[in-house]
């Protein structure tokens, strides 16, 4: 409690909140406010936007599809939604699942603003308007492979709604409530104002962002990065996969998911480093900021929620990250047992 609260006072981020995970115990402390203009204080149960770490639970719905049969890696999109298929979009004819879910099928990325808005959106349903924003896409230029693209994932989640044969938003739901997992999708203060407000600078002051401001992510691009959730449910989330990566084979689900491609694998970034595996991923609209990083080879993770993500305020974050793997360090050190 006393690294998060300095850490609120210092920078003036409105509020945080932050866990460890150490095998098989969880520890997350809150601290500051919803909103600078606010005294309603962060709980366990406050709502922040995660962003675009939304895609790791993207990558785990599409591998639940595969472990069931429907899909698998090498499913080419065209396979899928036949329909979709024209001349004018032959350039990625050949493109599959895996490449979609990595980042390496040439997708424009759609992660500004003046990219979506020159998509034109007509029908009702977001499966019906994911349609229309693939059919679009696929006839722009491609890119170079490796590209971070979130209009990548709203295509993967498309072979997900046809392989489940439901909209995508219903299979997510359907995951977290099996998990009893508090969740929103969109900004969470416009689901309940007691919840996170994302805030941004405006001529140098940090403005708090009211649940019918303008700015929003357009809904049907949910599979890749609309998603809120509190501390308590993502850190369940993430002991989830560490769990799971306490299984070396190279066929486990999650060594697949968090190592099978370099650098950024399927919904999960990778390195090594000190000769050990770790895997994390960052996400924001420029208004929230999730920072998530594990060392299953440790059994530990950490992730941390603001609702500020100035350059000043991700710094904070990082250094926020090492001081609680430092803090860990000593009280695993100085009693030579778990906290």
């Amino acid at each position: 409690q006393k690294i998060v609260s300095e850490k609120i006072t210092k920078t003036q981020i409105p509020g945080m909140a932050a866990a460890i995970i150490y095998k098989d115990s969880i520890y997350y402390n809150v601290a500051g406010t919803i909103s600078n203009e606010s005294k309603e204080p962060i709980s366990e149960k406050t709502l922040f936007h995660i962003a675009s770490n939304t895609k790791a639970f993207t990558s785990f719905l599409a591998f639940q599809c595969i472990e069931k049969g429907q899909l698998n890696l090498e499913s080419k999109f065209f396979d899928v939604l036949p329909e979709l298929k024209s001349e004018q979009n032959k350039a990625f004819h050949h493109i599959t699942l895996k490449e979609l879910l990595s980042h390496q099928a040439q997708i424009q990325p759609f992660t500004a603003g003046n990219e979506i808005n020159q998509i034109k959106i007509t029908k009702q349903s977001l499966t019906d308007q994911r349609r229309e924003f693939a059919t679009q896409v696929l006839n722009l230029p491609n890119v170079e492979k490796g590209t971070y693209s979130n209009a990548g994932y709203v295509l993967a989640a498309m072979m997900i709604e046809k392989a489940e044969n439901k909209p995508f938003e219903d299979v997510l739901a359907m995951y977290l409530k099996s998990n009893n997992w508090e969740y929103s999708f969109g900004f969470p203060n416009k689901k309940d104002t007691k919840n996170a407000w994302g805030h941004w600078m405006e001529n140098n002051k940090l403005v708090a962002l009211d649940p019918n401001h303008f700015y929003k992510l357009p809904e049907y691009m949910l599979p890749a990065g609309d998603l809120s959730m509190n501390i308590k449910d993502y850190s369940q989330w993430l002991f989830q996969h560490i769990q799971g990566l306490q299984n070396k084979e190279v066929n486990n689900p999650y060594q697949i998911m968090h190592y099978q491609q370099k650098d950024m694998s399927y919904g999960w970034g990778n390195a090594v480093q000190n000769g050990q595996k770790l895997s994390f991923h960052d996400g924001s609209t420029g208004t929230y900021y999730t920072h998530a990083i594990l060392l299953p080879e440790q059994q530990i993770g950490i992730t941390i929620f603001a609702n500020a993500a100035d350059d000043a305020h991700v710094a904070a974050i990082y250094e926020l990250q090492q001081e609680l793997l430092a803090h860990l360090k000593t009280i695993v050190d100085g009693h030579n047992r778990k906290p």
